[in-house]
């Protein structure tokens, strides 16, 4: 019976210890830091990418059909700039839950912004 308890204990010890052991390895299969602390995965990057890449594209088209004015398509242009360089920087050194959050929300409104931008209209050159 003591030998029972005995192998039982051991076995609780071993697992009790591995177990956070298992839980901070957070790296690639060499043992390097992973790319994304704990952050989004490489679809949901893609996809922001993705949308920033169709909101300057759409800034692009409003400016060559002269539905925004050029001073409104370089200042929107310079957000898609600013949000490409962040990610950029960004993925270096890992992006986490928060930065991409951050990310997306300024996305969204760059996208948003494009929106109110080729319908308000106003044309007004340079």
């Amino acid at each position: 019976m003591r030998k029972l308890l005995f192998s039982v204990a051991i076995a609780a010890a071993t697992l009790a210890t591995a177990v956070p052991a298992a839980a901070q390895h957070q790296g690639d299969r060499h043992g390097r830091p992973g790319w994304n602390n704990n952050g989004p995965t490489r679809g949901q990057v893609n996809e922001l990418l993705g949308d920033l890449g169709r909101a300057e594209n759409q800034i692009a088209r409003a400016q060559q059909r002269r539905v925004i004015s050029p001073r409104e398509a370089v200042s929107l242009r310079r957000e898609a700039n600013q949000i490409r360089a962040r990610l950029n920087f960004a993925l270096r050194g890992g992006l986490s839950a928060r930065e991409f959050g951050e990310l997306r929300v300024r996305v969204n409104r760059l996208e948003q912004r494009v929106r109110i931008e080729r319908r308000d209209r106003d044309r007004r050159p340079g």
